[in-house]
């Protein structure tokens, strides 16, 4: 094997990774971490300008950088990763047979920062920040760098001290980055803080730009016992991969409230097998888990010309094509989510971020194709299994599922501020597709789900395809089942499935808790139900059996 303290005698291990990464393909392919602590600075790392789904682009400063690499192992024995500025830890292109195991990734700098607040006078609320920063020209910085707070607002949300969550009846506070004051160490910032019930927050403050580990066009993929403590953006992002098993992970906090800024595992235009289990995932600020495909639109650059081109729907999108030739294209009306068509791809032609050019025969599109109707990759459609996992998102979903051919949630545990499991589908904004053939969720543990008031779903566990409109005859999803799953909460509605053929709700078990009590959101979001509806509802569902739920209001 190929260990690193070769190449590196301590200080800045960024300079060493080039030549041993080098060594390890060209030997036994495994690059070794001792047990110990590594420093990552930028000087020595590989430049790349990038596309991440879900995230934001740009030229990465990447650490850990594997192209096109076959049957590579990266391995740790307790070694803890530290990276200093906005570095991404690993990215991985084009690899087949990879494993990445026994690594704990953290930073230096915070992108999530804490804050306290200490006192309140005058229209100004004085707090310290635990973390790097300093006030310069009324604005506070915090890495110092050109991305620093690259929005221009700080984002704060009120935390609960003992239960280590953001508190069930606050909504995120958008202060502008200007006229901030600094005196005897604290942080002046312009008073908004007079109706918060808590002096503790957590205060997001960057955008997506340097997830934990990306692997992108990756074919046979483990990541075992594997920690991050911290990322600006998604903890884990794997897209253009095949077969990938996320074992023993964890996503969680060290030293501060919030681990990464977005999603812990985040799974986008996939193919084949795609298993995550036994894994850990808190104190994120956005879903635990969120795998799903991708919907295009597809066009021709003079309406009934020769040339179509299927073009990305949302700009984090954008650079991501898992297309291939001999795919085939699932054509959906915009007008009600409807399939009317397929057609085989015989070859494409990247052109730039925004589209690529594809080939077919014209004679196999419908007559009714209409000019940016929705198109899905069929062979995308991958397979989900998340087992024995728990998720305790800060302020997000458990398990986002859309575009799967089949899903299983089993034995997991859920305490999160949104619903526990959504399973969507929508081409309105984020353009993350699409029906999921069959599901199964079955003997979880909803631990008062939905906690917060200010959340989109209603219930713990809802199906909620975003459609403009509801066809007769015609079923978004395929088999839903629910089944042998434990509801801990203050009554409320539970579960909401939309659009299923096939819809199953059977022998779960609802317990009363008033630790959580429910406030119905004022207003409409992903949900048809009300605060008095079942606790088991269904709209537009062709079969459906509701039996032998334990505590469950009809």
């Amino acid at each position: 094997m190929t260990c690193i303290t070769d190449f590196s005698h301590g200080g800045n291990v960024s300079t060493a990774l080039v030549p041993a990464i080098r060594a390890a393909a060209e030997g036994d392919k495994l690059l070794y971490f001792p047990p110990g602590e590594y420093h990552f600075y930028p000087e020595g790392c590989s430049g790349r300008y990038c596309y991440f789904s879900n995230n934001d682009e740009g030229v990465k400063t990447i650490a850990i950088l594997l192209e096109n690499i076959d049957d590579f192992t990266v391995r740790g024995e307790n070694a803890k990763f530290i990276f200093h500025g906005r570095i991404s830890p690993l990215c991985a292109f084009g690899c087949r047979n990879l494993t990445v195991e026994g690594v704990t990734v953290d930073f230096e700098d915070s992108f999530v920062s804490d804050a306290d607040l200490i006192y309140r006078k005058d229209g100004i609320a004085w707090f310290r920040f635990p973390g790097k920063h300093h006030v310069e020209n009324g604005k506070i910085v915090f890495t110092g760098d050109f991305y620093d707070n690259f929005g221009g607002n700080l984002y704060f949300y009120c935390y609960d001290r003992e239960k280590e969550e953001i508190t069930h009846d606050s909504t995120c506070l958008v202060v502008p980055n200007s006229d901030i004051q600094a005196l005897d160490g604290l942080v002046g910032i312009r008073d908004c803080f007079e109706e918060i019930g808590t002096d503790a927050f957590v205060i997001k403050h960057e955008l997506r730009f340097c997830p934990g580990m990306v692997f992108d066009g990756c074919t046979d993929l483990q990541i075992r016992n594997v920690k991050i403590h911290h990322a600006a953006g998604m903890g884990f992002l794997i897209q253009n991969s095949e077969n990938c098993w996320i074992d023993k992970a964890e996503i969680s906090p060290c030293g501060r409230r919030v681990s990464v800024s977005d999603d812990a595992l985040h799974i986008a235009d996939c193919r084949g097998k795609l298993r995550i289990t036994d894994c850990e995932l808190s104190g994120t600020l956005d879903d635990s888990i969120n795998v799903h495909g991708v919907f295009r639109k597809l066009k021709s650059r003079i309406p009934g010309g020769k040339m179509y081109y299927l073009e990305a729907g949302h700009y984090q999108q954008q650079g991501v094509f898992n297309i291939r030739p001999g795919d085939t294209m699932q054509l959906f009306s915009r007008k009600n989510a409807k399939p009317y068509g397929k057609v085989k791809i015989s070859g494409i032609t990247p052109v730039n971020k925004a589209f690529v050019i594809v080939r077919f025969d014209e004679k196999e599109l419908p007559e009714n194709f209409e000019q940016g109707d929705p198109v899905m990759i069929m062979e995308t459609a991958a397979e989900l299994e998340v087992c024995n996992t728990r998720c305790r998102t800060l302020n997000g979903r458990g398990v986002l599922a859309s575009g799967l051919e089949r899903v299983l949630i089993s034995g997991c545990y859920f305490h999160t501020s949104g619903a526990g499991v959504f399973i969507s589908g929508d081409f309105s904004f984020w353009y993350e597709s699409g029906p999921v053939k069959e599901a199964l969720v079955e003997n979880n543990i909803f631990d008062n789900c939905n906690y917060r008031v200010f959340t989109a779903t209603q219930e713990p566990l809802a199906v909620f395809p975003e459609l403009p409109s509801l066809a007769d005859g015609y079923f978004y999803h395929g088999t839903i089942r629910i089944k042998g799953n434990r509801f801990l909460s203050a009554e409320r509605p539970l579960i909401s499935i939309l659009s299923a053929a096939e819809a199953e709700v059977t022998e779960n078990c609802f317990e009363p808790d008033d630790r959580y009590p429910f406030i119905p959101y004022p207003e409409a979001g992903y949900n048809f139900t009300t605060p008095n509806s079942p606790m088991a509802s269904f709209l537009h569902c062709g079969i459906i059996r509701d039996t032998e739920n334990s505590g469950f209001r009809k």
